[in-house]
């Protein structure tokens, strides 16, 4: 499966702790863009520039495409998922996601890239709920639409 991946995910799912076993089950694509955000991220000492610099060690299993500029990540995922005939988007930007969804492509959080995991025997349902858990700390998520759909997911 094919995946195009926003910024805000990618961090959430390093965040689970499992984003390394989501880039060697499935084919993760993002653009030059996310690449530059991850690292202007990374140059902060915050736990998202942490985040960040664990993602971008990962680049060599993620595909970085090159696409017409354009003002957001998320826009740019659009000619990604089009153009590679990707299965998913997966975004974290509720903002952006009537815009995706305009694809026709299938539009995901990145919670549910945890339910896949738990879906496909790789991790359990406690672990995946553990790593739910994690991503709404470390997002500061509270009870947003995100952190509530991960949830309904495991249910």
């Amino acid at each position: 499966m094919k995946f195009a991946i926003d910024t805000c995910s990618l961090i959430a799912l390093q965040y689970s702790g499992y984003l390394s076993t989501i880039v060697e089950t499935v084919d993760i694509i993002i653009t030059k863009k996310i690449h530059s955000e991850l690292e202007d991220i990374g140059i902060f000492t915050d736990s998202d520039a942490a985040a960040a610099r664990e993602i971008l060690r990962l680049l060599h299993r993620i595909t970085i495409m090159e696409v017409s500029q354009r003002a957001t990540g998320e826009e740019e995922l659009i000619e990604v998922a089009l153009q590679k005939k990707c299965d998913f988007i997966v975004s974290d930007d509720i903002r952006a996601i009537p815009k995706l969804k305009l694809t026709n492509i299938s539009t995901l959080f990145s919670t549910h890239l945890l339910y896949y995991l738990f879906r496909a025997g790789i991790i359990s349902k406690e672990e995946g709920l553990i790593a739910l858990e994690k991503m709404r700390n470390n997002r500061s998520w509270k009870e947003n639409l995100i952190y509530i759909s991960g949830i309904q997911l495991f249910r």
